[in-house]
């Protein structure tokens, strides 16, 4: 049992044990040893992978970020009582009283986002070209068309495929396009988009906002008056007074629902802070990429030395 533990915890006066550590003491200094004499290898491969990365760091195009930072719109408290009083009698009769703007977070969030309205903003506002066959001219700091890809003059798509699809438009827009939030307390939401052309980016971002509040209000607006048009029909064909005064109120809900769109702008978040021009790149992250490059390469360098040595070693035995 003695001899045992002796062995287990490297004694040593145990022979083995001895011949052992003295094996890993040769092979650590023949491990340096050919580290050493393949020094030049290493510092090659890791100056050449230092000088691809900074090449490739400095070739990339410098990405800028445009934010706002929106809050829900506030909504009239008297208005929202009523229509919280009048919730059931609504659901009954199939009308949709929402809250006193009409607006709901997740829903004007999910509209913002959905793919029927960021394709029409594209197409709104003619994004499809700038999307896919812009290019940044660093030296006169404006974008430029990629003659390659689209023929200004005729109009017409030059790459593989022709035309980009809604659907392509729709996933490259997505790309650059990005919905933090709403913040669990004070409802914040910060929407942004990254672009290589800053002004571009905060154009863009700011008409985002200004056609998400049009297209609610249109919405809101468009089932208000139907639900107008609905309950006056329900009036005309009701004698009980109790029912007629329901009516009365919801139509009254609705009609409000029309005023409050009609004058408020900020129909559904209000900007706190429009987007501005940025001055400042946030990608690429050029020290990182080149540091990164640089580690690859000198694990690589690593990686082919002992290969080589394998395989010679392999040779040496035949």
């Amino acid at each position: 049992m003695r001899e045992q533990n002796s062995v287990e915890y490297g004694d040593p006066l145990n022979p083995k044990q001895y011949e052992l550590n003295r094996n890993d003491e040769i092979d650590l200094r023949e491990l340096f040893g050919v580290l050493w004499a393949e020094k030049k290898v290493i510092i090659g491969i890791t100056l050449v992978a230092a000088a691809i990365s900074v090449v490739i760091s400095l070739l990339m195009t410098e990405i800028y970020r445009a934010e706002v930072t929106l809050a829900p719109a506030e909504t009239e408290q008297g208005a929202a009582g009523l229509m919280g009083q009048l919730g059931g009698a609504a659901a009954l009769l199939g009308v949709s009283v929402g809250d006193s703007s009409g607006n709901n977070l997740s829903t004007a969030l999910a509209v913002l986002q959905s793919r029927q309205f960021i394709i029409k903003f594209i197409n709104d506002n003619q994004l499809l070209v700038p999307l896919f066959a812009s290019r940044w001219n660093k030296g006169e700091r404006s974008s430029v068309i990629d003659t390659n890809i689209y023929n200004p003059t005729t109009g017409s798509w030059l790459m593989e495929g022709g035309e980009p699809t809604e659907q392509a438009a729709y996933r490259a827009f997505r790309e650059i396009f990005t919905v933090t939030g709403p913040d669990r307390s004070t409802g914040i939401v910060i929407a942004a988009i990254n672009w290589h052309n800053p002004v571009e980016a905060a154009q863009w971002v700011n008409k985002l906002i200004v056609a998400l509040n049009q297209e609610v209000r249109a919405r809101d607006i468009s089932e208000a008056k139907n639900a107008i048009t609905y309950l006056r029909q329900q009036l005309e064909t009701t004698q009980l007074v109790d029912m007629q005064r329901v009516f009365y109120q919801l139509i009254e809900s609705q009609t409000r629902i029309t005023m409050l769109a009609d004058v408020r702008d900020e129909y559904v978040f209000r900007l706190i802070d429009p987007a501005v021009v940025p001055d400042r790149k946030v990608a690429p992250r050029r020290a990182v990429i080149c540091i990164v490059g640089t580690l690859t390469g000198g694990m690589l360098s690593l990686i082919i030395i002992f290969l080589r040595k394998t395989y010679r070693g392999k040779k040496s035995e035949f």
